[in-house]
């Protein structure tokens, strides 16, 4: 056999390897709710979920998927929670690769994880829709760890949203669930007592979902629709100010946006008044609710937003 003979005979061998090794599919995540807690907060956890979501399934992920379900629908609360958490932390982490895995021949081609298996990305972006809030606060122990990762890095939310977004189904999944996560912070902060640790964190953990919603949505190139600092700023003036208002016998410079007791939403200014009025109607909110003791509150909105965005202010 000669020299040349010998080494394609030894390249081949290699190809043969490489191949087989590739098409060997990993095992799935045990299909019990309280095994797949046991194996994902297990030392080996994140080699589960690296393994599960780069290999490339031949339906899509479809199958792997179902093991996802059960962390959006209830059951038990620690389960869920303990498993949301390791799977954001994991995304989080490992966002940079999942966003250019091999694929085809040799794996000389690039891919997103979400085009790699999109039922995969669109069933991991259900299951952490419910627990979206929990990543920047909230109580629930299981995501401590999560939730000093993105008090150490402001984009680390964004980056999770950012693997969603590779798939458009995923993305809206994600994004929808953040901006109804910041909603219900915003209620949280006009319920607490003004000038009140709580209502400033609510504020911060709103303005941190926005910021990452939007930097996500900017950096993708996506249409899904989430607001800029502006007008998230106008909309949680309304939000806050709507919950304020009815409770306030003095509504001072906002009492002409005040009908039967309650404030008017940017729609019923406009048509009473003008589209010119909007602009004062949202300053006045923000001045209106910055006296009620929500200044500092609207701070940390914009601070947060801006640190979770990662995208300079126009």
């Amino acid at each position: 056999m000669t020299s040349s003979t010998s080494i394609l005979s030894v390249l081949a061998a290699a190809l043969i390897a490489v191949s087989a090794c590739s098409n060997s599919a990993p095992a799935l995540p045990p299909d019990s709710p309280s095994e797949m807690v046991t194996e994902l907060t297990s030392d080996a956890g994140d080699d589960v979920l690296k393994k599960v979501t780069t290999y490339e399934w031949d339906d899509d992920g479809a199958a792997a998927a179902v093991r996802f379900t059960w962390i959006s629908q209830g059951g038990d609360e620690s389960q869920t929670a303990q498993a949301a958490a390791v799977l954001a932390e994991y995304l989080m982490a490992n966002y940079n690769a999942l966003a250019a895995l091999d694929s085809g021949f040799l794996g000389l081609s690039k891919v997103s994880a979400a085009q790699l298996n999109p039922l995969l990305i669109r069933s991991y972006a259900t299951a952490l829709a419910p627990h979206i809030g929990e990543l920047v606060g909230g109580q629930q122990r299981a995501f401590d760890s999560v939730r000093a990762r993105v008090t150490n890095d402001s984009l680390a939310l964004r980056n999770l949203l950012s693997v969603f977004l590779a798939d458009p189904e995923a993305g809206r999944t994600g994004i929808e669930a953040t901006h109804s996560a910041a909603e219900q912070y915003e209620v949280d902060a006009a319920a607490a007592p003004p000038d009140s640790d709580e209502s400033v964190a609510d504020l911060s953990a709103a303005g941190s979902l926005l910021g990452a919603a939007y930097g996500a949505v900017t950096l993708a190139g996506s249409d899904i629709p989430t607001p800029a600092a502006g007008e998230a700023t106008s909309a949680m003036a309304v939000r806050v100010a709507a919950i304020l208002v009815p409770a306030d016998p003095n509504a001072a410079k906002v009492s002409k946006y005040v009908h039967d007791g309650r404030l008017m939403s940017p729609a019923e200014v406009e048509s009473k008044f003008s589209k010119n009025t909007l602009r004062t109607y949202f300053l006045d909110l923000q001045d209106y609710i910055s006296d009620k003791g929500f200044g500092d509150g609207m701070s940390a909105f914009h601070s947060a937003f801006t640190a979770g965005s990662g995208v300079p202010p126009p």
